[in-house]
Order: structure tokens, then C-alpha cells, then sequence
């Protein structure tokens, strides 16, 4: 195997110890004194998963009922059980899906190159380190795949996926199987992928890849919808359903003009905060793209993403101060065919710059790394010093106090509540986990009746911000009245409704204590409900 180039080695070394530092930083301490490897909640939901198929539950969140596909990506789940398969405690499990993503992290900066050497520079111009660095450098990136996402699998499935459509098209021999199998892989990682399988193999037909082995490309494809057909009868088979079940929570009983609304909000907020590098790549691709048709790909692969993105909402965690990641997980994981897009706009003026050494044309396209990585990450020119503090990891990267919050909320529950018990959470996540409990799902990722409810916020047209996608429907009526747990650890939606709390669960017989709400009579409790006191004493209460 030939030794790596200094650059490439030295590019490598420093993401995988910036990495490993940044993955430290999201563990904590909990209460117990135990250190925590956790992942992002939406993560989370899936580590239940694999754990519980692992113990015998099957893929069954809930522990309890019939399963429901609260995932959505059934790939991703494959490392994940074998994560639960490992004989370390729960604490630790999260961890080997960090170093995974930190792996393949590593390789999607080694994809990257490849793609800027193969068909994005030229004899004068071979500079792929702005893309590479800036691809290692990304923070979004970075912090969704490190938190336990499948941001960078994606990432490195589309780049993979470019240079091999384009192989098939401009190269010395067609790829088309290995460019259906990456296909069929990405499907597989996510449902929404299939954009960029249609974007791809439209382009390879558009661009006459099929001229010289037509025969192999339709085998491709007929393994292709083997795979999507096998899995959608393994869906109905199992889970009786033909979406999986957070189609239907995010995407139906929505207003359209509500989630369009605040679909635009948020791609807003990314294209200002971006804007430098989307107007160089925007312009300079229009003005290279008659003399290099190749670049029609990444940048139609990454518009069609941000239009995705507008279509559907946004994330959830768009607009919210609490995560200043500065792009959602639908537009991180083409940030890196951006970075391609600004190195062959680069590469094509370093080519034509007459006057220039080979010498300066290097240092030039550092100079051009160290900028790309500084304005994709909104530090520079001003305001940007928290920024700086999340990139050094010497502040913690966002939400990682809140899971160590939920954390101890967990274990304080578990002193007073039994194994077994029945628990109502809107964190789906780390509250399943890391417990024995039999869970139940608040806001519907696991409920396939609360997912096919209307929107509980039709009333935001006038203020789209209010809307969070996957979280605006729940039914408390329901679940007070009828599923009764024996705890809710969290409540959804009194106070988005005007409501006290208070009001809405002590009438269904549910009383306050150690920050949960716990039922009367329920079995499981380790302590006595306190007695409740009537009206008049109420009153006497208040007066003093």
C-alpha cells in the first residue's frame, strides 16, 4: 500500500484527534459518578431499537404492543446492533457508533480528493485540499455524524455516488453496478435518498452513459428494485405499514403553507449565514458548467437537498438557539460537494492564471482551505467567538448538558419507580435506553395513531417559527384516559395549548414528585402519593 502524501496524512491525523477530542466532549458525568457515552436523542430511538432486538424484544421500541418503525434508517441499525452486541455496559455502547462515524469521516475526506483528482482539476491545477479541509473541517458535519446521525455515511455515499455516475458517463469503462449498489446502499440508509439515486442515474441518462452497456445498467437496476421492493415487504410483513411511521407524523395533518413557511425560514437562515461561499459557488459554476458538464451533478444534488429541506420544514432543531450548528441534517451531508463545487471553481482560475508559479498556485489553494473553512463555519470575520469555543471543543457541543439532565432525571426516577413500569416520555431516546421501563411514546414517533392525528399548531400561518417539525401532535386525552402509564416523565402540549399543567393531570388521578408525574395507584411506586387536599383547604392555602 503507498504511503499517504504529507498533507493528506497530516489532514487525516488532525480530524481523527480533533474527533476523538470532540467525541470526550459529548460524554458527561452523571449524577452516580458514571461517565455517559450519548448520542442525539434521534439517535437514541435507534440504539433502542438494536438493544431491544439484541434482548429479545424484537424491533419494538416500546417494549410493550406491536412494533412500530419509528426509524428511518434501517442501514444505520446494522452497526447498531452489533454495538448492543458487545459485552460493555449500556454506557459505553454508544461510543463504538462515534468512532464508526469518525472512521467513515476519514473516509469521506479520502472520497473527496478522489473526486477532485479524477474530474475536477487539470495538469496545472491538481488542488483538492480546499474541498478536503473543508469537508474535515465542517462542523455540521461533524457534529451530526459524531452525536450518532448517519450524517457522514450519507455524505460518503453521495460523494461516492458522483464519481461514479460520472465514471460512467466520461470514464475509460461504465460503473453502472457499482453505482446501483451504492444506490441501493443509500436507499436503505434513509428513504429520502432516493433524491439522490433519481438525480444521479437521471444525469448518467442524460449525459448517454448508457451508450456503451446498456444490458448492465438495467441489471443494476433490477437489484435495485429488488432491494426497495424486499424491504417494503419486509416492512408490511412486520410492522404493517407502508412508510415508515415518521412519514406520517411529519409530513401528514401538516398545513402545507405552515411547513413550507418554515421551511423557507430555515433555509434562510442557512443561505445568510453561508453566503459568501454559495454565491462564489453559484457564480462560478454557472460560467464553468458550458466548459464542465460534470459540475451539473454535485451542484444539482445539493440544491435538490436544500429544496428538500424547505419542503419539508426543516429540522426541528432549526432556528433553535439551543443548537447553532448552522445547517439541519438534511443539507449537512452535501456540504462536501459545496466544497467541491468552490475547488473546481478555484481549480479552473488557478488553471488559467498565466502569470503565476506552480509554487504560488499552492499556496494559493491553502490560502483558499483556510478560508473555506473559516466562513463555513462563521468564524470570521466577526462574532463569531462562541463558534470558535464549540470548534475547540472547549465549550461542550450543543445539547450535551441536556442530556445530562435527562440523564439524571432517569436515575432519580428509577430510585421510585420499579423495572417494568409503564413510562410516558416526549424524549424517546435516552429515557428508553438507558431503563427497564415499557415506554410510551408522547409525541408519536412510535405511536401510529398520534402520527396520523392533524397538527396541534394549525393556528401558526401567522408564525411559522412556533412550528417544529415531529413536534406539534400529541393526545393527552388519550393517553390519560385510555393508555393510563404508570409515570409520565415528561408532559407535551398543556402549556403550547394555553393549559396548566397541573390542571390537565392531577383530574386523572396523576400527582407531582422528583419532577415527574406519577399515578396514584400504580403499582410500581416506591413512594406514597401525598394526600390530596380539598378545595377549601386549597383556598386556605392560597389566602396565607
Amino acid at each position: 500500500m503507498p504511503a499517504l502524501e504529507p498533507g493528506l496524512a497530516a489532514l487525516l491525523l488532525v480530524l481523527l484527534l480533533w474527533g476523538g477530542f470532540l467525541i470526550y466532549r459529548t460524554s458527561f458525568v452523571a449524577e452516580d459518578g458514571k461517565r455517559y457515552f450519548c448520542l442525539f436523542d434521534d439517535a437514541m430511538i435507534s440504539m433502542t431499537y438494536a438493544r431491544n432486538l439484541v434482548e429479545g424484544y424484537g424491533l419494538n421500541w416500546a417494549r410493550q404492543g406491536p412494533p412500530v418503525e419509528g426509524f428511518t434508517h434501517p442501514l444505520w441499525l446494522v452497526p447498531m446492533v452489533a454495538a448492543n452486541l458487545l459485552p460493555v455496559e449500556l454506557r459505553f455502547r454508544s461510543l463504538p457508533m462515534q468512532l464508526l462515524s469518525l472512521a467513515v469521516l476519514a473516509l469521506l475526506v479520502l472520497a473527496v480528493r478522489r473526486l477532485m483528482l479524477s474530474w475536477f482539476s487539470s495538469e496545472r491545477a491538481r488542488h483538492w485540499m480546499p474541498a478536503a479541509a473543508m469537508t474535515a473541517f465542517c462542523y455540521p458535519l461533524i457534529y451530526w455524524s459524531l452525536m450518532g446521525m448517519e450524517t457522514a455515511l450519507q455524505a460518503l455515499l453521495a460523494v461516492v455516488a458522483v464519481h461514479l455516475a460520472i465514471a460512467s458517463v466520461d470514464g475509460r469503462r461504465e460503473r453502472h453496478l457499482e453505482l446501483w449498489t451504492v444506490c441501493a446502499a443509500a436507499y436503505l440508509l434513509r428513504m429520502d435518498m432516493i433524491l439522490l439515486v433519481a438525480a444521479v442515474q437521471a444525469w448518467v441518462l442524460v449525459r448517454g452513459g448508457l451508450k456503451r452497456d446498456r444490458g448492465r445498467w438495467l441489471a443494476g437496476l433490477g437489484a435495485f428494485l429488488a432491494v426497495v421492493l424486499g424491504y417494503e415487504l419486509f416492512r408490511w410483513l412486520y410492522f404493517h405499514d407502508v412508510l415508515p411511521n415518521t412519514y406520517y407524523l411529519k409530513l401528514t395533518g401538516i398545513p402545507l403553507q405552515v411547513r413550507l413557511l418554515r421551511g423557507l425560514l430555515t433555509l434562510k437562515a442557512f443561505a445568510g449565514a453561508h453566503l459568501p461561499l454559495l454565491l462564489a459557488a453559484g457564480v462560478g459554476t454557472v460560467f464553468l458548467v458550458p466548459r464542465n458538464r460534470r459540475l451539473e451533478l454535485p451542484a444539482g444534488i445539493f440544491l435538490l437537498y436544500c429544496a428538500y429541506s424547505l419542503w419539508v420544514g426543516g429540522d426541528a432543531w432549526d432556528l433553535d438557539p439551543e443548537v447553532p450548528v448552522r445547517a439541519n441534517r438534511y443539507i449537512s451531508f452535501v456540504l462536501p460537494l459545496l466544497a467541491v463545487l468552490l475547488n473546481a471553481v478555484l481549480n479552473q482560475v488557478l488553471d488559467r492564471w498565466e502569470g503565476g508559479t506552480a509554487m504560488w498556485r499552492r499556496w494559493a489553494a491553502g490560502a483558499a482551505a483556510v478560508l473555506g473553512v473559516l466562513l463555513l463555519n462563521g468564524l470570521w470575520p466577526r462574532g463569531a467567538d462562541e463558534r470558535w469555543k464549540m470548534m475547540l471543543g472547549t465549550a461542550r457541543p450543543p445539547l450535551v448538558e441536556s442530556h445530562r439532565t435527562v440523564m439524571d432525571q432517569l436515575h432519580r426516577l428509577e430510585k421510585i419507580v420499579s423495572p417494568g413500569a409503564s413510562v410516558a416520555s416526549a424524549w424517546a431516546g435516552i429515557p428508553a435506553y438507558f431503563s427497564e421501563f415499557r415506554m410510551v411514546d408522547v409525541l408519536g414517533y412510535n405511536d401510529r395513531e398520534v402520527a396520523r392525528q392533524p397538527s396541534r399548531l394549525v393556528r401558526t400561518k401567522d408564525h411559522p417559527e412556533l412550528f417544529r417539525p415531529g413536534h406539534d401532535k400529541w393526545d393527552l386525552g388519550r393517553l390519560l384516559g385510555e393508555v393510563r402509564p404508570d409515570v409520565f416523565f415528561q408532559v407535551w402540549g398543556p402549556r403550547l395549548e394555553g393549559l396548566r399543567v397541573r390542571d390537565v393531570m392531577e383530574p386523572f388521578g396523576y400527582f407531582r414528585r422528583a419532577g415527574v408525574w406519577l399515578r396514584r395507584d400504580s403499582t410500581f411506586l416506591h413512594v406514597p402519593p401525598r394526600p390530596r387536599p380539598d378545595r377549601g383547604h386549597r383556598k386556605e392555602q392560597a389566602a396565607a
